[in-house]
């Protein structure tokens, strides 16, 4: 987690600096901030052992609010973003809750750059972390016997990964005050993902290695 959030806090530097370096759009080199949505889809290869478990497993496929920075200059353009997501799946006797945030920065060519439109490609890196708890439903705790001995039905797990791959991005009305940018990227994960526990010692780990994520976004900028 420290090393999430050291990626984290560079981005937002680096952020900073280039506001200051280019504030208007009217440069060879404009900044804009922006939100947006998206959509990833991935495999867990955590989701085996709690099949095995009869839990409720991780979604596979989930939505995305994102924000950050755009920079376009004449023949190369980038951004640093930040999204959060929040996916819940249950079964008959278990609950499963996976909240996650990622920090990333794409570094583009400008391919084609028009009055309206513009292509863009290059790489995307970044860090993604997700905090997993799994629950029975129906847990209850009693707050007036807190000794953790008493209580149980809970496990919290977490996991970070680094990725890089490519990426690609359209603009649409590029050079308006209000334009709008797709983005597809292939994410491919270069750490080992290891899923621990900050509260209990953990057997028989999975890594998520080897589980590419696609995702795509929109954004308003």
């Amino acid at each position: 987690m420290k090393s999430f959030f050291s990626a984290l806090f560079l981005g937002l530097a680096f952020m900073g600096f280039a506001q200051e370096e280019t504030q208007e759009k009217d440069k060879a080199v404009s900044v804009d901030y922006y939100f947006g949505i998206g959509l990833a889809t991935q495999k867990y290869d955590l989701n085996t052992k709690l099949r095995e478990s009869n839990v409720a497993q991780l979604k596979t496929t989930y939505p995305q609010l994102n924000i950050g920075m755009n920079i376009f200059g004449e023949k190369f353009s980038g951004d640093g973003e930040m999204g959060f997501f929040f996916s819940k799946d249950d079964n008959a006797t278990t609950e499963t809750k996976n909240i996650g945030f990622d920090a990333k920065f794409r570094v583009h060519y400008n391919v084609l750059v028009k009055e309206k439109i513009a292509l863009t490609t290059g790489l995307s890196i970044g860090a993604f972390a997700n905090t997993v708890a799994i629950s029975s439903r129906g847990n209850s705790v009693d707050l007036d016997d807190l000794n953790p001995a008493n209580n149980s039905g809970l496990i919290e797990l977490r996991n970070e990964i680094f990725y890089a791959g490519p990426s690609v991005s359209f603009y649409l009305f590029n050079k308006s005050k209000v334009a709008l940018r797709a983005n597809v990227g292939y994410e491919i994960p270069f750490t080992n993902g290891k899923w621990k526990s900050d509260y209990a010692s953990i057997n028989n780990t999975v890594k998520e290695i080897g589980n590419n994520r696609l995702v795509f976004g929109i954004t308003i900028m």
